[in-house]
């Protein structure tokens, strides 16, 4: 629908409003019916106006012709022909003598008394149906305009109490129409913001209540392993233990608190990647080259399958992050002596990053609720484990505008492919 301007309004706006096109309708329709009412009652009153002037002279001729029959001719030929200016005035001049004149009461006049009674009579009922038509079309339209501006007024009232309604209808053209389409937005617009404030109150709640979970057992643990030192007479050996343990258990909170960070920003978008074109293999390289170390105390042989090299717009700090997750994860369930691998493939219209393990495989079941947050394998739940790095590297990749795709099969091993539209 077509921007209303905020410029004055001239008479050719109005004229082409349909709401006046409607008003402009009926008045001329009552306009027609008033004149038709004015033409009927004027001819009325005129025909009895002629009506009392023939009684009048008939009055007169009857008295005259009474007494002075001869005269009959000559009164037919008076009442006939056209006076002129000369016998009215030697007529006038007469009736002034007897008193008969423009200041005389009309009541000394019985037929035009009662002529002129009806004819105000007639213009007062004229006027009050004039006036009361008036009244009630400017009844009509004003109740019209003011059902819909209350309706609005309820409706905005609903909204700001949080309430959802649907949308006012704009069936008809016209200012009223247009503001309909404005509210309808404006309703569209602030029922979207009350509902990202509640999912934003939602998520900041939740994700109050997960660092608060997390954190309970490092908690806990730094908690006794003070209290046992403070307490207890302890060897040199067992304190640097304590302390070697208390250790883990910070570096644990640290990465849960800074994951967990992450994520949020993530999730309500707070954090713009900075994408340029680079090598995808060099990423790669360097997420393997950071969990050598752990693959190798694990007895786990960590490698990258030789492919060619493929050059995508992306942020290679946050797909080291997404790509450690996961190869992390791999490695975690992955036995001594058996090996992890990372290969990229390169297709006409995708690229692949396929991080293949040979661990127990996924149940079937669960391949749907891995990237869900805080969630561990019911076969897999490991002591180090709080189940937020997939969801990490899930988010990341989906801020690539790339997907995550899972094959697993038990006893075998587990696949995670990265995948991502060519740019």
């Amino acid at each position: 629908m077509e921007q209303t301007s905020n410029k004055g309004i001239s008479f050719f706006d109005l004229w082409q409003n349909p709401e006046m096109k409607s008003v402009r309708r009926f008045f001329l329709i009552y306009l027609l019916l008033f004149t038709i009412i004015i033409g009927y009652g004027t001819y009325f009153l005129g025909q009895q106006f002629k009506n009392e002037y023939i009684e009048s002279n008939a009055a007169i001729t009857g008295t005259l012709l009474k007494q002075h029959p001869e005269l009959q001719e000559d009164l037919m030929v008076l009442l006939t022909k056209d006076v002129s200016e000369d016998e009215k005035r030697i007529g006038m001049n007469i009736l002034h003598e007897y008193g008969i004149s423009s200041n005389l009461s009309m009541v000394f006049f019985p037929q035009l008394n009662d002529f002129f009674k009806t004819l105000t009579l007639c213009a007062i009922f004229t006027f009050l149906l004039f006036f009361v038509c008036l009244i009630g079309a400017h009844y009509w339209f004003s109740k019209r305009i003011y059902t819909q501006i209350r309706g609005l007024t309820v409706h905005a009232d609903q909204i700001l109490e949080g309430k959802s309604i649907s949308s006012l209808p704009e069936i008809r053209e016209g200012d009223i129409s247009k503001l309909l389409h404005s509210f309808n937005r404006m309703r569209f617009v602030i029922q979207k913001n009350i509902a990202d404030l509640e999912k934003e109150k939602r998520f900041l709640v939740n994700l109050m209540s997960d660092i608060s979970h997390q954190l309970k057992t490092p908690l806990a643990s730094l908690t006794m392993y003070n209290d046992i030192m403070i307490e207890k007479d302890l060897s040199k050996d067992q304190q640097l233990l304590f302390l070697e343990q208390g250790k883990q258990q910070l570096e644990r909170m640290n990465w849960l608190i800074q994951s967990l960070l992450k994520l949020a920003k993530l999730d309500v978008g707070a954090i713009q990647f900075q994408k340029r074109n680079a090598s995808l293999a060099h990423t790669i390289q360097g997420s393997v080259n950071i969990l050598k170390e752990l693959a190798t105390q694990k007895g786990i042989q960590l490698t990258v399958l030789k492919t060619k090299d493929y050059i995508l717009k992306h942020d290679s700090d946050w797909m080291t992050e997404a790509l450690v997750n996961v190869i992390k994860n791999a490695i975690e369930h992955t036995a001594t002596g058996k090996g992890v691998s990372v290969m990229l493939e390169d297709s006409d219209n995708l690229c692949k990053i396929h991080i293949r393990d040979q661990g127990n495989g996924i149940a079937r079941d669960e391949i749907r609720n891995i990237f869900k947050r805080f969630y561990q394998g019911k076969k897999n739940k490991k002591s180090g484990s709080v189940g937020i790095g997939l969801s990490l590297s899930k988010a990341i990749v989906e801020g690539h505008n790339g997907i995550i795709q899972v094959e697993s099969q038990i006893g075998v091993g587990t696949t995670f492919t990265f995948i991502f539209p060519k740019n």
